[in-house]
C-alpha cells in the first residue's frame, strides 16, 4: 500500500499525487451489477481499477460515509487506534475532483466539529446573542491539520441527468485519511481554542472550552448511521441548499433540537453543493 503523509496548515494542502491501493483480483472479481443500473438520475460509466476487477461501488465507501469503518478495515490493514475520515468531492474533471477531495477534507472536518459545537452550545447557552456569537466564530474557524496519513482513494465516472433531461459527465472522488488519536485530540483542542478565542464573553469562552471531552469522544468514535438515516440527512441538506439556507432563528432551533439531521441541514452552505451531490450519488447506488 502506498501511503502519503500530508502536512496541512489551516489553509490546507493540495495533494497532487494519487494513491492507489488494490486488493487482490480474486477478492473483487465480480464486477458490481450496480454499474449498469441507472438510479433515476445517473449511471456509473467507469471507475478506478475497473480492468482489475474492482467493483463499481466498493461496499466500504458507503459504509465509511455513514461512519462505519468495519468493512474498510476488513480489506485494508489499519494500525489499531487510528482515526479514519473520508474526503469527498465531485467535479467534471477527474484530477480536479481529486484535488478538491483533498482540499475539502479539512473543511468537512471543520463542518463536523461545528455541528457538535453548535448542538451543545444550543443546549447549554440560553441567550440567543451568545449562541449567535458562537455560530459566527465556528463558521469562521478552519481546522489546522498535521500528521494526516492518506491511505487510499477511489473514483467513479458518472453520467447524470437533470430534471430538464440534460446529461452531464462528472467524477465522484473519495479519499481516506487516518491519524493517531493523540493528533486528533490536538486537532479538536486547537479548533475549540480558536473558536473560544473569538468570543467576547469569558463565560461563553469557558462553556466552549469545557466541551472538549464530549466533542473529542463523539468525533473519534462516530455512531454509524443506517442507510435510511444517511439518505434522510442528504435530503435535508439538499433541501437547505434549494431553499437558500436557514435564518439565524431557524439555525438556533435546529441545533437546540439535538437532531443530527436538522443540525446537518443548519450547517449546510453553497460551498457544500458538490460534496452533497457526490454523497447523494453514493447513497443511491
Amino acid at each position: 500500500m502506498k501511503k502519503f503523509f500530508v502536512m496541512m496548515s489551516a489553509a490546507l494542502l493540495v495533494c497532487a499525487a494519487g494513491c492507489g491501493t488494490t486488493r487482490s483480483v480474486a477478492a473483487s472479481a465480480a464486477v458490481s451489477a450496480k454499474a449498469a443500473r441507472t438510479a433515476d438520475s445517473f449511471v456509473v460509466l467507469d471507475w478506478k481499477n475497473r480492468s482489475l476487477g474492482e467493483e463499481a461501488a466498493p461496499a466500504w465507501i458507503l459504509a465509511a460515509a455513514r461512519g462505519d469503518w468495519r468493512v474498510f478495515k476488513a480489506d485494508w490493514p489499519v494500525t489499531p487506534g487510528k482515526i479514519l475520515k473520508l474526503g469527498v468531492a465531485q467535479n467534471a474533471r477527474q484530477n480536479v475532483a481529486m484535488t478538491i477531495a483533498d482540499v475539502q477534507y479539512a473543511a468537512q472536518l471543520a463542518n463536523q466539529l461545528k455541528q457538535h459545537v453548535l448542538t451543545r452550545a444550543g443546549i447549554s447557552l440560553g441567550n440567543d446573542g451568545e449562541f449567535d456569537a458562537v455560530n459566527d466564530a465556528a463558521t469562521k474557524t478552519m481546522v489546522a491539520l498535521a500528521g494526516q496519513e492518506r491511505l487510499t482513494d477511489f473514483w467513479q465516472k458518472v453520467e447524470t441527468t437533470g430534471d430538464n433531461g440534460r446529461k452531464m459527465v462528472v467524477y465522484n472522488y473519495y479519499v481516506v485519511y487516518a491519524c493517531d488519536e493523540s493528533i486528533w485530540d490536538q486537532l479538536v483542542a486547537k479548533y475549540l481554542l480558536d473558536v473560544s478565542g473569538q468570543l467576547p464573553e469569558k463565560k461563553t469562552q469557558q462553556t466552549i472550552a469545557a466541551m472538549f471531552k464530549e466533542i473529542d469522544a463523539a468525533t473519534k468514535n462516530e455512531r454509524p448511521q443506517s442507510e435510511a438515516q444517511f439518505k434522510q440527512e442528504i435530503t435535508a441538506r439538499q433541501n437547505a441548499l434549494e431553499s437558500g439556507g436557514m435564518s439565524a432563528a431557524a439555525q438556533r432551533e435546529a441545533y437546540r433540537s439535538g437532531d443530527p439531521v436538522k443540525a446537518a441541514a443548519a450547517s449546510t452552505t453553497n460551498a457544500d453543493k458538490d460534496y452533497i451531490a457526490a454523497l447523494s450519488a453514493l447513497a443511491n447506488q
